[in-house]
């Protein structure tokens, strides 16, 4: 017998039978190179690179963290409305450097903003490795400073750490690092933190996001699995949460969160041996919307498999309730050095029940303050919203890296889509939609809308938002380390010319108008009228439209963009540029 022959056999079945559980290439509808009529953009620094990575909006207005600066930036065409400037002290970057620092790095990066009231700022920065915050009086023109403080807990030692934070009811709520080493993770707010230099409550984390429901915090981050530690060296992507009524505990747990809880977030290609996409990268916001029959408040995670591993990205969704419904099942807990890991059996946990929120959690008895110190981590994961990844895409050419959704985006025949985007790092942003998500949860029927080149391939997408002004149409926010640009959310009038065309996009955003004879998008007149506006998101055919040969686009190759493309033409009469020198400015 040929035993090459046979092994070669056996290895293509094997391949047959694993890509079955994988979704087909889903290809892009349309590939897009982004002209003047569709961009504005803002520069910072021209000398220095300003490490773009936060930007918050504020009524019509964006705020832009950047290099010893924080921008002011019209969210109509991103022109620069008034800037707050923030050097770091001369003494303290000098120390930064003896200390081994770069110079580059040895300057206030902007990396929390936070709008605490109608004309109140947060402000904090990481100050040549020696975080401070402020707040400021915004008034029209200026910013006052009314208070400045450590900013030790609350903003990163260094500029490029991933940290996060959420201002609630007052009180700013940080995922981060507490030491110049960047070796004490910590989940703060004041003057409650996780357990420090605790290996169970927290194992190198990367956080991600952070947001808040209800009674509850959640922070997202990717952290080492002390669950695999027996198994070898993994990352796991994790959800924690904590009580927004947290006093602390008694004692010894006086500054301790009493209310600390993490889970598992399953992101997987499912199978008798499940593929997981372990590391979480970006999250959206928590929205609301009606998927199938059931209604659900989800958010969308961008997660990645290990740098060393086989390229792969992925896009889950999860369910607010899923999230809840595992922190109320089992603990998970390792009863001696070598054991494995095993469910808490009932009996074991005390009452009250670690990680509720209570009255005043002062009164918590040890065995409860205890028990959770030792067990923060749930025995069950949190599953995926639709049981599977909603895209998938392997490649050693670029990764996925930041999501951003626009929710519920309702369709001529009524029903709502979430219209997602996902950046990479490669400078592009991919729009995709579930177009079965209005049907069914059980299934997902990925289509990629466009594929939209924004940057130069070398160029890595550091944030996404999806923003909406009182009296203008969706822009999409897209930054990297030097640029922030605003990006039309669809093309529907510019590059479709027929009926079938228009509805083979499967764009939410776009619909034929039989009347005008045109793709018209979203929001115009009649829109809800699905006898005038020809629409199909879940075929892409529509009964009405003349049969017509649809042109697909060809496989994007390299820098080449063919199909329908539009034309990137850099610089442009939209191009926005900061100032590169303080004359004549207020520094605060």
């Amino acid at each position: 017998m040929d035993w090459g022959l046979a092994a070669g056999l056996v290895a293509v079945l094997a391949v047959a039978v694993v890509h079955s559980s994988w979704q087909d290439v889903v290809r892009p509808k349309m590939f897009v190179q982004i002209g003047a009529e569709d961009v504005f953009r803002f520069a910072g620094n021209t000398t220095s690179i300003d490490y773009f990575r936060l930007i918050v909006r504020d009524g019509n207005s964006l705020l832009v963290g950047g290099r010893n600066l924080v921008y002011n930036l019209s969210m109509t065409d991103l022109s620069e409305n008034q800037r707050l400037i923030w050097y770091s002290p001369e003494d303290a970057v000098k120390m930064c450097v003896v200390k081994g620092k770069d110079e580059d790095n040895c300057q206030n990066y902007v990396r929390i903003l936070a709008v605490m009231a109608p004309g109140k700022l947060l402000v904090c920065g990481t100050n040549s490795f020696k975080p401070i915050c402020r707040e400021y009086s915004v008034q029209t023109g200026s910013y006052t400073l009314e208070k400045e403080k450590p900013g030790q807990a609350m903003c990163p030692y260094d500029p490029h750490h991933n940290s996060t934070a959420v201002f609630v009811d007052g009180d700013l709520y940080t995922g981060t690092v507490a030491d110049f080493s960047g070796m004490d993770p910590i989940i703060y707010r004041e003057p409650l933190q996780t357990e420090q230099y605790d290996s169970m409550s927290l194992n190198a984390p990367n956080f991600v996001n952070s947001l808040t429901q209800g009674d509850f915090v959640y922070f997202f981050f990717r952290e080492t699995a002390v669950e695999y530690i027996n198994c070898g060296k993994s990352v796991f992507s994790r959800v924690a949460r904590v009580c927004k009524y947290d006093r602390g505990g008694p004692h010894r747990f006086r500054n301790r969160w009493t209310s600390f809880l993490k889970s598992r977030l399953n992101c997987s290609v499912q199978g008798d041996f499940p593929f997981y996409f372990n590391e979480i990268q970006s999250t959206t916001e928590l929205i609301e919307g009606t998927y199938g029959s059931v209604s659900r408040q989800l958010l969308y995670a961008v997660f990645t498999t290990a740098a060393n591993s086989i390229g792969g990205s992925a896009v889950c969704a999860f369910s607010l309730q899923d999230i809840s419904d595992t922190f109320e099942g089992n603990f998970k807990e390792q009863s001696e050095l070598n054991s494995n890991w095993l469910p808490v059996q009932s009996m074991k946990v005390p009452d009250p029940r670690p990680g509720q929120c209570v009255n005043d959690s002062r009164t918590l008895p040890d065995l409860t303050l205890n028990f959770i110190k030792t067990h923060s981590l749930m025995d069950e994961s949190v599953p995926s919203f639709f049981k599977q990844p909603i895209v998938i895409r392997t490649s050693y050419n670029y990764r996925f890296t930041q999501i951003a959704v626009d929710p519920q985006i309702k369709t001529p025949g009524g029903k709502s889509y979430d219209v997602l985007f996902i950046g990479t790092d490669n400078g592009y942003v991919l729009k995709t939609v579930n177009a079965d998500s209005a049907d069914t949860i059980e299934r997902v029927s990925p289509v990629v809308i466009e594929e939209i080149q924004v940057f130069p391939s070398n160029v890595s997408i550091r944030s996404l938002k999806v923003v909406r002004g009182d009296n203008l149409e969706g822009r999409l926010i897209v930054v990297s380390d030097t640029e922030v640009l605003s990006v039309r959310l669809h093309r529907c009038d510019k590059v479709v010319s027929g009926c079938s065309e228009c509805v083979a996009l499967q764009d939410p955003y776009c619909a034929w108008d039989k009347i005008s004879s045109k793709c018209r998008s979203v929001g115009a007149n009649r829109w809800s009228d699905e006898k005038v506006f020809y629409q199909s998101i879940a075929t892409g055919v529509h009964s009405a439209c003349p049969a017509s040969k649809v042109m697909m686009p060809k496989e994007h190759t390299g820098n080449e963009l063919t199909g329908q493309a539009k034309t990137y033409t850099g610089m442009d009469s939209n191009h926005r540029r900061s100032k590169d020198t303080p004359d004549g400015e207020v520094m605060n």
